[in-house]
């Protein structure tokens, strides 16, 4: 409770900030924002099928095909 008070008193005394974000900032965060979720993206994929490998058996070639050695 005694967090929620200051985090109020923090929020209800801080003065605006004058900023200015241009376009080419606004791109850069855009792009930032997309590069993460793309190498969130692989690095599930990634993860992914190094699970999966676990649970499944590679075929043996050599034993499918009665023509190979």
């Amino acid at each position: 409770m005694k967090k929620l008070a200051i985090l109020a008193l923090a929020l209800g005394f801080s003065s605006p900030a004058f900023a200015y974000l241009d376009p080419g900032s606004g791109s850069a965060i855009v792009s930032a924002i997309i590069g993460a979720v793309v190498a969130a993206g692989l690095v599930v994929k990634t993860y992914w099928y190094k699970f999966k490998s676990l649970f499944t058996r590679k075929k043996d070639t050599a034993a499918d095909d009665p023509g190979r050695e």
